[in-house]
């Protein structure tokens, strides 16, 4: 296996762990009966609220608010660990690839602190109920920034263009939720959905991402060999 390719397969297993947080998110919201969890409605921090409480008129009691709490650690360590060996991958030898990086491993910062903050009555009492929202602000903002500028940077690149006309895509969408998310505004779908469309586009580049990393160095692997059979081949 060439080190390109090790690099890639090393960068997609780490990744991948993003499922991770898509399967605590599921079971923490399924865990939910009084009431029901409103995936349309409801924020996702809601999940690691850790008292049972009622909020601006909204009940919230999360039974599993530690699986969820963790699942942002997961999320935010697997975020900024990916991005600093994604960028030297895709962008290799060229310097647009710090801003990208700087604002995607802040955006892993960001989520990982959401779960160290998450919110709960004690942390409001406390007046620190801000450190929640700064950090989840960071998390959506430079995580969507970043994942448009490396699409857009990607976009003169032969081999990556598909790839950054996806993750451009789904980078701008994660910008404008994240707009619509500060205007409240839920074009009638549900704020907790205006959320979901800014921080989706987060995981859908991090599994996502994991994924087409795989797939790259399997290709690459199969090339080599290939390459490899033919000059033994020819030798003889």
């Amino acid at each position: 296996m060439g080190r390109d390719a090790r690099r890639e397969r090393t960068a997609g297993l780490v990744l991948l762990l993003g499922f991770v947080y898509l399967a605590l998110e599921a079971i923490t919201a399924a865990a939910w009966i009084d009431p029901p969890y409103d995936w349309a409605r409801n924020y996702i921090s809601d999940l690691g609220f850790s008292d049972c409480a009622v909020v601006d008129g909204t009940r919230i009691c999360s039974p599993l608010h530690p699986l969820m709490n963790a699942a942002f650690l997961v999320q935010g360590t697997v975020f900024a660990a990916g991005a600093l060996m994604v960028a030297p991958i895709v962008l290799r030898g060229r310097r647009s690839r710090v801003p990208v990086t700087v604002l995607l491993v802040a955006s892993g910062i960001g989520t990982f602190f959401v779960g160290v903050f998450h919110q709960s009555l004690a942390l409001s009492a406390a007046g620190l109920n801000g450190l929640h929202v700064l950090a989840a602000f960071i998390a959506i903002a430079a995580g969507d920034i970043g994942i448009a500028l490396l699409g857009g940077l990607l976009l003169s690149d032969a081999e990556w263009r598909g790839y950054g006309v996806a993750i451009l895509v789904i980078g701008v969408v994660g910008v404008l939720g994240g707009l619509l998310l500060l205007a409240r505004a839920d074009l009638g779908l549900g704020l907790g959905t205006t959320e979901r469309i800014a921080v989706y586009p987060l995981n859908g580049w991090t599994v996502g991402t994991g994924v087409g990393l795989l797939v790259t160095s399997y290709r690459e692997v199969r090339r080599a060999r290939a390459r490899a059979a033919r000059t033994a081949e020819e030798r003889v």
